[in-house]
């Protein structure tokens, strides 16, 4: 079971023809890791950590040190590029998130509906309020991937500051909250309305997603230890492995939400049994 699940989840390109999804994950690794090869980009932030140290370490409030540190903060425009490089590989990490969350959904409704389609007469009667709602048109999935990317790209710092300093309460929430994203690109719901949509959903199944989610967490745990000792021997190749581990997790990650979100909807917890394992 446990093998089942990490393969359900890690199987990145197991979307229809496998191709698409291929190519969103060359694209976005190539992007990434073109960042850290920016010519104008200066990853050295030595001098912006020793005035954090020497900011940290006043012991006592002089107003003229203080003023002289905060108006002579040592950040290059070579730092300044780099830092907004990366802003910018994070934007498109979650656009290639959610464009495979679309992806997953659309390709799971057709192959269902195609499923069903093929057989004989009497299995389409007894399947037909089986049927998955219908896949969402292409031109309306492009304006909510724009509508969501606008959003995200408002909220993200707020959101992450947020995030980290309530972190504990964001872990226990995220199973509730994860397939919003997906609620709103299937077009099953507006906007505002797939956030209660996706917590009413998850509620059952609380632990299952906790348990995926958990997986995920574990998997950019070894990452974060691992992939740095390539450091020590080539940082090109640290570079290049680091975007390649990194794209495959966030799409693990938006994997797992339209599998949930699919597996949610379509299998509703009735009675207390859970009839379709995730």
């Amino acid at each position: 079971m446990f093998i089942t699940t990490l393969k359900n989840i890690f199987d990145i390109d197991n979307v229809g023809s496998r191709w698409g999804v291929r190519c969103l994950y060359l694209f976005t690794m190539v992007l990434n890791a073109a960042i850290h090869f920016n010519p104008f980009a200066d990853t050295d932030f030595t001098p912006l950590q020793s005035w954090a140290v020497e900011v940290y370490n006043m012991t006592e409030y002089d107003a003229d040190q203080y003023n002289a540190l905060m108006t002579a903060i040592p950040i290059s425009k070579g730092n300044m590029i780099y830092i907004i490089s990366l802003c910018i590989g994070y934007l498109i990490l979650l656009a290639a998130a959610y464009i495979y969350m679309a992806l997953y959904v659309r390709n799971f409704r057709n192959e269902k509906i195609a499923s069903i389609k093929d057989e004989d007469q009497e299995v389409i009667n007894y399947a037909i309020e089986h049927l998955p709602d219908k896949p969402i048109k292409p031109s309306n999935l492009v304006g909510r991937l724009l509508m969501i990317m606008l959003f995200s790209t408002l909220i993200s710092v707020p959101f992450v500051l947020l995030t980290f300093y309530f972190m504990f309460i964001a872990i226990i929430g995220l199973p509730f909250v994860f397939t919003t994203p997906v609620a709103y690109l299937s077009g099953d719901t507006g906007f505002f309305r797939s956030l209660p949509y996706s917590v009413k959903l998850a509620a059952k199944y609380y632990f299952v997603n906790m348990r995926g989610i958990g997986i995920i967490l574990l998997a950019i745990l070894v990452s974060d230890f691992t992939v740095p000792l390539l450091a020590n021997i080539s940082m090109t190749a640290f570079y290049i492995v680091d975007a390649a581990v990194t794209t495959w997790i966030w799409l693990a990650f938006a994997r797992f939400a339209g599998i949930a979100y699919c597996t949610m909807k379509d299998f509703p917890i009735k009675g207390g049994k859970r009839p379709f394992a995730i």
